[in-house]
């Protein structure tokens, strides 16, 4: 197991875990959960259940772990560099969240930064179970692992999380488009999908799209979007290339 990486995903409806083989990214053993507690405490104290039953080993040769939540934004590195992360994150989202909360990623690949909110009982928790751990943001670490691949053909991914997706367009080494969309059903991922390939002028480009599910449920989803987008043929130009687990590009991001 000294080659495996313990990956994990988690947000405040769910925490998805992984073992991943760093070597040709197979998932060993995978493990996801439902989140429903409502207070810092209760929180921690599900997470300790659940990683106590997991009976997870300690010989990961890597640890990490991508936080889920839709108030994320990326704003270029030297905008940051004259600003700060809590007047980026009230620009957009208002003065409602503790600065406490308030974080970053630094992508360097694409000379972004990414600024987010999460709590403290997220970075408590794993920061003492697991000291070793990278962590980031789940949109950061998605966006740094697919930059680590061949970003020059067009590639128009999503990434599922419980309650919304990961939008993003990758196109001669550079990050065109990235937003988050909430859905409820496949013809929400579909419209959604639709909505920015018109806007982005690509109906009539050449690319690939690539799902990016979680779990099970997220899977069945990017599974049922896939042939929604297959059976309507409104852009012949454009493929459905891949649906895969997301867990498997933290191994790209350490």
């Amino acid at each position: 197991m000294s080659k495996t990486q313990l990956t994990i995903h988690i947000s405040r409806t769910s925490v998805h875990v992984a073992e991943v083989l760093r070597s040709n990214q197979e998932i060993v053993r995978s493990f996801s959960y439902e989140l429903i507690e409502n207070t810092p405490e209760g929180y921690k104290k599900k997470l300790r259940e659940i990683f106590d039953e997991m009976n997870l080993r300690d010989d990961y040769e890597e640890y990490t772990m991508a936080w889920g939540t839709q108030k994320q934004t990326l704003v270029p590195l030297s905008v940051f560099n004259e600003s700060s992360a809590r007047s980026i994150f009230q620009l957009m989202f208002g003065e409602g969240t503790d600065e406490n909360m308030i974080d970053f990623n630094r992508l360097m690949e694409l000379s972004m930064v990414s600024v987010f909110e999460i709590p403290d009982w997220v970075k408590s928790f794993f920061i003492i179970r697991f000291p070793q751990i990278v962590f980031k943001h789940e949109h950061a670490m998605t966006l740094r692992a697919l930059f680590q691949k061949n970003t020059f053909q067009r590639k128009i991914n999503i990434s599922f999380s419980d309650e919304y997706v990961n939008v993003s367009i990758l196109n001669k080494n550079e990050l065109g488009f990235s937003n988050s969309f909430d859905f409820q059903t496949a013809e929400d991922i579909l419209y959604h999908l639709l909505f920015v390939i018109e806007q982005q002028g690509l109906t009539n480009e050449d690319g690939e799209i690539n799902f990016y599910f979680v779990d099970e449920n997220t899977k069945v989803m990017a599974e049922e979007s896939k042939k929604l987008f297959e059976a309507l043929k409104a852009t012949k130009k454009i493929k459905v290339n891949s649906i895969d687990n997301v867990l498997k590009l933290q191994t790209l991001c350490v």
